[in-house]
């Protein structure tokens, strides 16, 4: 009964409806994530292919960021309905969960492993192909904050309308954004050549997007199985307490006193008519 318990998933939530209620996209991530991370370990030693996966790497590894992207906005965070304890109770979502985090540390691991091919290639052997990502990095970790600082100003401190505020607002975004990419660019281009530096920025953008993303999910699926595992303990422990389970079990411990002829109390027999003889 207790094993029954709990291995009860409490609710069935309805189907998640379209493309990304299907195994198909996520199947297409996994492709190219670890597609594209087995690819940087190989040298191919032949300029046509090395141009060719220069450039697929990112861009595949910029898909599966975009399909990642696209489910959040489709589906929200039922975009992990493969692996949501609800569906297919605490172990079942807890080992659906690992590819997840796998995916998540291929995900960090690809700008290394990027960098460790194009090292390889003999078009940028003699070039310094360590990858730029710190503006873009600090560019995107800024631009919303600084937005928001700037609607509010204009709102609360100026007053002007609103159609300056929207202005305000998505102007900030655009020059944050701007100025931090620019000086990524800049630096890849210098140190890479014109296509493949800007190439390689636009992959350090869906890079960033990537990782947020995946550790968004991430982080709700765990909570989504300490609910799942707060409720089943709750469960638990109310059947035991009602069946009286826990009153047995708390009684089995109980430890059994011996009491002497003038209400000593012993913890075994023999001290308890060893008292008896002297006393």
């Amino acid at each position: 009964m207790l094993i029954s318990l709990l291995l009860t998933v409490p609710s069935t939530p309805e189907p998640v409806p379209g493309f990304f209620g299907t195994l198909t996209p996520y199947l297409l991530v996994v492709a190219l994530v670890v597609g594209s991370v087995l690819l940087s370990f190989f040298r191919f030693g032949n300029e046509a292919i090395e141009r060719l996966f220069i450039i697929g790497i990112p861009v595949s590894l910029a898909t599966a960021t975009t399909l990642e992207l696209l489910a959040l906005y489709s589906v929200g965070n039922n975009a992990i309905w493969w692996c949501d304890p609800d569906r297919f109770g605490f172990w079942g979502g807890f080992f659906r969960m690992i590819p997840l985090m796998l995916i998540l540390a291929c995900q960090v691991w690809s700008l290394f492993g990027y960098e460790a091919f194009l090292a390889k290639t003999e078009l940028l052997s003699e070039k310094d192909v360590t990858i730029s990502l710190k503006p873009t990095f600090i560019a995107m970790l800024l631009a919303l904050p600084l937005a928001v600082v700037v609607a509010y100003v204009l709102q609360w401190q100026l007053h002007v309308p609103k159609i300056y505020q929207e202005i305000g607002f998505i102007g900030t975004l655009v020059i944050v954004l701007a100025i931090g990419l620019g000086m990524a660019v800049k630096k890849n281009m210098e140190r890479l050549g014109a296509t493949y530096g800007i190439v390689i920025t636009g992959f350090t953008i869906f890079y960033v997007l990537g990782i947020v993303a995946v550790i968004w999910l991430l982080i709700v699926g765990i909570i989504q199985m300490i609910f799942q595992e707060i409720f089943l303990l709750g469960i638990s422990a109310l059947f035991l307490f009602k069946s009286g389970i826990l009153e047995d079990m708390s009684s089995m411990y109980k430890p059994t006193v011996f009491y002497d002829k003038h209400g000593g109390r012993h913890t075994n027999g023999a001290d308890a008519d060893a008292y008896n003889r002297t006393h």
